[in-house]
């Protein structure tokens, strides 16, 4: 409630129709000391990022130029962008970043939302779905669907079989779910991401390209 009051409060600064936005959750990223906080952050489609400027002279411009809040500008000042397609959206700062990561810059991950009425929907199967996105700098969204309550495990592993990490190890109730890795420390490379619930296996490859 709080993040839609303070979201509708901008929007009417901007002079933005409140009823042009048919968003399901709002997330901020402040701008302050140079960097992004938080710069890299995965949302849902039909999500709002508000970038919030704290302090100093900076903009939002899409590596792509699909959003920008406009001319740098001096604190305070606070720029608004519904995504509204899945994707990967990088953005950066142009006064002290650039496009493809240079300096003060950060990326939108847009993947399907995964609502309460997705989970109860009927689950008869075991899936592992495709890492998203892949190629993946440096996180990258899993999702895996689960048909009966079952001990889960995933792991993952680089291209000659020696284990990573192990991102779950717990028993999981019937449903969808959906969890992030993070390869900031890894180099690039092909990883294998491994799902064991019970009797069921599968294995995904994964790349991480810097």
């Amino acid at each position: 409630m709080k993040n839609f009051i303070f979201l509708s409060l901008f929007v009417l600064m901007l002079g933005i129709n409140p009823n042009t936005i048919h968003s399901q959750t709002s997330h901020q990223v402040v701008l302050t000391d140079f960097q992004f906080t938080d710069a890299d952050i995965t949302i849902s489609v039909g999500d709002t990022v508000v970038w919030i400027n704290n302090q100093g002279l900076h903009d939002v411009d899409a590596d792509d130029n699909s959003f920008t809040s406009g001319d740098p500008a001096e604190a305070p000042w606070t720029f608004v962008h519904v995504f509204t397609a899945k994707g990967v959206n990088p953005y950066f700062c142009s006064v002290h970043g650039g496009a493809g990561g240079a300096g003060m810059s950060g990326v939108v991950t847009v993947m399907e939302p995964v609502g309460v009425s997705d989970q109860n929907q009927i689950v008869n199967e075991f899936v592992l779905e495709q890492n998203y996105p892949n190629p993946f700098n440096p996180s990258t969204i899993i999702r895996y669907q689960i048909a009966e309550k079952s001990n889960v495990i995933l792991t993952v592993y680089n291209s000659i079989g020696k284990e990573i990490s192990t991102l779950l190890n717990e028993v999981k109730p019937k449903g969808t779910f959906t969890i992030e890795f993070d390869g900031n420390n890894l180099p690039s490379g092909i990883y294998y991401l491994r799902l064991q619930a019970g009797n069921f296996i599968d294995t995904k490859k994964m790349v991480l390209l810097r």
